[in-house]
């Protein structure tokens, strides 16, 4: 078995903030024998409108929030995965509307090398209106409508990414928050041979409470994968607050280890404190599960299927070598 550590943050339109408590979390599971950080969707930050979020992305190569995750994870000889806010390039730009401000919203994985091994852009994007009986949580709590157009701001990924070979934790399959409702998707990744599912998230309040946890252990079940699924938490301004509940699920649906919600925050208004817990991984438990329900062998392929597309788009497949004179940045005040 392998020590991994799911983070849940709070971030917010500080970059340099939001990296510090990201190292600061790095270092202190590292501390704690994890071989791996999993970090939530948009650790980068979170912005309130889209024209701070395209101001604030930046290309992969030059990312300042990437580059310093880089930098921890080789002097700590631990992966890292993280979800980003990425400006496209010259060419993918070109294919957008004039004058369209669009970033990419990603998710990396970072060896322990410091290296780059995957780069996965959110294929589902978060469109959605919430009415007030719908944005009643199972607790009762009201909502007030509100509607929700990602693509606003978000270009939607073209393709599935290679599964992530993580050593001993095992094969990694990466998505992106809203991704947990497409089921198509977690059959191509369990196809291709995930151990593990991670879905970095930052879900809001209403479909967290409502969806969130029964969400994240069906996938668990269903595909017979651990579920690693960190979160952001809290009040990130006066205008945006996330679920958090970050969640580890084996893939007989145990539950391995859980988070706050915001529900359970002194503050709802506030952001919530970074934290993150602790789990074992073992590739044989996901073995064992599988022998014992073989769902692989069961599928009805004379009957129905469910398969990757060939895409005809350029894909991103740009592996990262961690450049000589990459230097961890200048600690903040109060990082310790």
């Amino acid at each position: 078995m392998v020590l991994v550590a799911c983070a849940q943050m709070c971030s917010t339109e500080d970059v340099a903030a939001n990296l510090a408590i990201s190292i600061k979390l790095a270092r202190d599971a590292s501390a704690a024998g994890a071989t791996a950080l999993f970090l939530p969707e948009a650790a980068d930050y979170i912005a309130n409108d889209a024209h701070q979020v395209y101001l604030l992305a930046e290309p992969l190569e030059t990312h300042t929030y990437t580059l310093g995750l880089r930098a921890v994870a080789k002097e700590l000889g631990i992966s890292i995965n993280a979800g980003i806010h990425e400006r496209p390039g010259p060419d993918e730009a070109a294919s957008e509307e004039p004058g369209s401000e669009r970033v990419f919203n990603t998710h990396i994985a970072i060896g322990p090398d410091g290296n780059i091994r995957s780069v996965y852009r959110k294929l589902h994007l978060f469109d959605i209106q919430l009415k007030d009986e719908a944005a009643q949580g199972i607790h009762g709590g009201k909502s007030p409508t509100r509607r929700t157009g990602e693509h606003q701001r978000i270009i939607p990924g073209s393709a599935i990414p290679e599964l992530v070979d993580m050593g001993a934790i095992g094969r990694v399959g990466t998505e992106i928050c809203y991704d947990i409702r497409f089921p198509e998707l977690h059959l191509i990744l369990r196809r291709k041979g995930a151990d593990i599912i991670t879905i970095p998230s930052a879900f809001t309040v209403p479909t967290g409470r409502a969806h969130w946890h029964t969400l994240v252990r069906s996938v668990a079940i269903s595909y017979q994968v651990y579920v690693i699924a960190a979160a952001q938490a809290g009040a990130h301004s006066s205008l945006r607050s996330s679920w958090g509940e970050a969640l580890v699920f084996d893939p007989w649906g145990v539950e391995l280890g859980r988070l706050p919600s915001i529900d359970e925050a002194q503050d709802p208004t506030q952001p919530m404190p970074p934290q993150f817990l602790l789990v074992d991984v073992d590739p044989a438990r996901v073995e064992s599960v599988r022998e014992q329900v073989p769902l692989a062998f069961q599928k009805r392929d004379d009957v129905y299927t469910v398969i990757e597309k060939p895409t005809t788009k350029k894909t991103y497949q740009a592996i990262f070598e961690y450049p000589s004179t990459l230097t961890m940045p200048p600690p903040r005040p109060n990082d310790n």
